[in-house]
């Protein structure tokens, strides 16, 4: 994709603050996930300031629109020129149970984008999720599923749920293979490890969820039993592709189930 260059040394985008950490008394270090560029990771002086200019469009989950400087500081990362905040999604942080949904959704982007790479699918799924989040468009555990197997798909990792591997039978319920990332009938799965029994209408939900075009992702209808049961099985098959665990995860179960 062509760099968006406003003039020598200067890229313009817009991106989601996934990260933020502190660099000086006064300065950020802040993860964005961009458009055009992917994961980036950039400096930003003075951020921490009250009087800062930079200081909203840089909240953790922000949206904005941003200028950087593309020749890297002796730090090797970009620096903030100039930044817009386009969307704050302010309710995000006046719910503890949002915040813990955001961290999380926000570490499992940064391990789904590689820096520098450009990642629009990702970038956009982020900023959907985090606004039917902000926005209660539907249950917060719904948002998380759909994510969940979204994101696997986005990065190279969806499921084959369509049919047995093996002997290509199509109806009933499947056993799921995290690892392999595809089902096998009750027949052809008794000897395969590690498999996790599934419904053919949740086959059909996981198939709509990682195809349908971005703005429908949340248009379908399940119970909830269906829904908490297909986001323990997405959290668990992103951790086993990304070969990852997320502490924002055992996080947010802490604050949805403190006792």
């Amino acid at each position: 994709m062509a760099r968006l260059v406003v003039s020598l040394g200067l890229l313009k985008t817009a991106g989601i603050v996934t990260k933020t950490t502190k660099f000086s008394e006064t300065s950020l270090i802040v993860t964005i996930i961009t458009k055009d560029f992917g994961k980036i990771s950039a400096i930003a002086n003075n951020a921490r300031s009250p009087r800062s200019q930079l200081r909203m469009g840089l909240q953790l989950f922000a949206y904005s629109e941003i200028v950087v400087f593309e020749g890297k500081s002796r730090t090797g990362l970009y620096k903030i020129n100039e930044i817009s905040l386009l969307e704050s999604f302010s309710s995000i942080r006046t719910s503890l149970e949002k915040l813990a949904y955001a961290s999380y959704f926000a570490e499992v982007a940064n391990e789904a984008v590689a820096e520098n790479s450009p990642d629009d699918e990702i970038m956009r799924l982020l900023l959907n999720t985090l606004f039917a989040l902000d926005r209660d468009l539907c249950p917060m555990s719904k948002t998380k599923t759909v994510f969940e197997w979204r994101v696997a798909a986005a990065a190279g990792y969806e499921p084959d749920a369509t049919a047995c591997v093996t002997c290509g039978k199509t109806d009933g319920e499947m056993l799921l293979s995290f690892s392999e990332g595809e089902v096998f009938c009750e027949q052809c799965g008794a000897s395969v490890g590690g498999c996790f029994r599934i419904s053919e209408g949740m086959r059909k939900i996981i198939r709509y969820i990682c195809e349908a075009e971005s703005k429908k992702i949340f248009s379908f209808d399940a119970g909830e039993s269906t829904l908490d049961y297909l986001g323990e099985l997405g959290e668990r098959y992103i951790q086993t592709q990304f070969d990852k665990k997320f502490p924002t995860l055992d996080y947010l179960k802490k604050v949805l189930k403190p006792f």
